[in-house]
């Protein structure tokens, strides 16, 4: 009995501990909530040219195709296909012995009628002598007119055979009327060429090259807007470079510049043609190539910049957050622009100075208190 005593009595005792400790724990606060690190980026004013990049293609300054102006047997070639030629240099010759023979014929004609004209002048001269004295009648005198007329009239003719014979006679040496890149001869040594035979072969001019290109309407009217109020023209774009890069992502060294645009808009496409001149004294470019063109403006713009690290969107549209100066985050809808590597122009949303957080994003939501850990750089440089 006394045993069962001492064993309430220790229960009770239990009891009353567990019961202090349950109302100690339940007048204690709860421990806060821990402050979520984050790390900013800062928006600011720097300067920046202003370019845009669209897709062309490589065209030749001169494309000629060669042909055969008279007809004959190729007697040789003489250029090497692929290669460089100049103007002037001999390309085909073509068997000349027709040609020649043809003019041989036309110059003794010419010194047959330079003979008729000279008699022709010196009885036309007597007569003119003999007619005031009556020695010769007034239809002797106008036969002797007429004589010396035709004779005239022949001698132009057979000067004009002569001329067209030399012309003929010269189309039998081919020569290149431009300096270029010459390609692949469609015939060869032997083979009967003439006005009908069809292209020879075909010779490109390599420096400069041009590249061909859409613009969009926007963009020509930012570019000419931003130089002149009226009459726009191409040499006002004379400030915008044009580099190229090639489909191995190599941008070629040389710069360029626009000499042409289109004169209409395409109301289909909603674009105009463009073209830029690009300098290219080695030969690397070559036409047909695709390449991306981009343009870009020499003259130098100011712009609030933001890391693209920052940037976020959803069903509202694109945002970053913002810690303010009482360090709680703040959401601001933001208006982008162009990108430049990992920067981004933004045009509404954002003030120089403000602190957008670039790392932590997932963590916080507006609204909350954050600790700015650290500052860094669009280039990731500790500020």
């Amino acid at each position: 009995m006394k045993a069962i005593t001492l064993c309430l009595a220790a229960l009770a005792a239990l009891a009353a501990l567990a019961a202090a400790l349950l109302l100690f724990a339940c007048s204690e606060e709860p421990a806060p909530r821990p402050v979520v690190g984050v790390v900013v980026d800062t928006v600011r004013l720097e300067p920046y040219q202003p370019k845009s990049v669209y897709v062309g293609r490589l065209v030749a300054k001169d494309d000629v195709t060669i042909r055969a102006m008279v007809s004959g047997y190729l007697l040789s070639r003489e250029f090497t296909e692929g290669e460089q030629v100049a103007a002037g240099d001999v390309l085909y010759r073509i068997d000349p012995s027709e040609y020649a023979a043809t003019l041989a014929k036309a110059r003794a004609e010419l010194a047959a009628a330079t003979a008729n004209q000279a008699n022709a002048e010196r009885n036309y001269r007597r007569g003119l002598e003999l007619a005031p004295k009556g020695a010769i009648s007034q239809v002797e005198m106008d036969n002797l007119t007429a004589q010396k007329l035709d004779a005239d009239a022949l001698i132009e003719a057979a000067r004009a055979q002569v001329t067209s014979a030399e012309v003929n006679m010269g189309f039998t040496t081919i020569k290149a009327p431009i300096s270029g890149r010459i390609g692949r001869s469609q015939v060869s040594v032997g083979d009967l060429v003439g006005p009908n035979s069809g292209d020879l072969t075909s010779l490109v001019s390599v420096d400069p090259i041009e590249a061909l290109f859409q613009v969009s309407e926007a963009t020509y009217i930012a570019q000419i807007t931003q130089r002149v109020t009226a009459n726009p023209s191409v040499a006002d774009l004379k400030g915008v470079e044009v580099m190229l890069e090639l489909a191995n992502g190599v941008v070629y060294p040389e710069v360029g510049r626009i000499d042409y645009f289109g004169n209409r808009i395409d109301a289909t496409t909603g674009t105009m043609e463009a073209r830029a001149r690009i300098p290219n004294p080695y030969g690397l470019l070559v036409p047909g190539q695709y390449v991306r063109v981009t343009l870009q403006d020499t003259q130098l713009l100011e712009g609030l910049f933001l890391p693209l690290a920052a940037v976020q969107a959803d069903q509202q549209g694109t945002f970053v957050l913002v810690v303010d100066a009482a360090s709680t985050v703040v959401r601001h809808n933001v208006e982008l622009g162009d990108r430049f590597d990992d920067l981004v122009i933004v045009k509404e949303g954002a003030e120089e100075g403000d602190r957008v957080i670039v790392r932590g994003l997932q963590q916080v939501r507006p609204g909350m208190p954050v600790e700015v850990t650290a500052t860094v750089t669009a280039a990731g440089n500790g500020a």
